[in-house]
């Protein structure tokens, strides 16, 4: 799997990609084998009601499927990455599992 981390006006240094790293494959270890690059996308922006949010953008490639894109808003870029791989999950469970049928 490969990760692609692109943080606007931010430097990212090796931790804090590390971290995130040990993050999504935690969160991912069900799929680790069937993905083959995650790109993730943190823009700030401005509101008025609650000042500068992030938004994260996930775009997720898999081996014979159409591309999964997910993108969630959140106080900083952890907590709006952290809600993007719960909404990620939610969709990869939602469509792509498979259901036993009762008889």
């Amino acid at each position: 799997m490969k990760l692609k981390l692109t943080i606007k006006d931010r430097l990212i240094h090796s931790g804090m990609k590390a971290s995130l790293a040990k993050l999504l494959n935690n969160t991912l270890a069900k799929y680790a084998l069937h993905i083959r690059k995650v790109d993730i996308h943190v823009d700030d922006i401005p509101t008025s009601q609650h000042g500068p949010l992030k938004e994260c953008k996930i775009n997720m490639l898999l081996p014979g499927l159409p591309n999964i894109v997910v993108k969630a808003k959140g106080k900083n870029i952890v907590h709006a990455i952290q809600r993007a791989l719960k909404s990620l999950q939610h969709v990869l469970l939602q469509k792509y599992q498979f259901r036993q049928l009762n008889p």
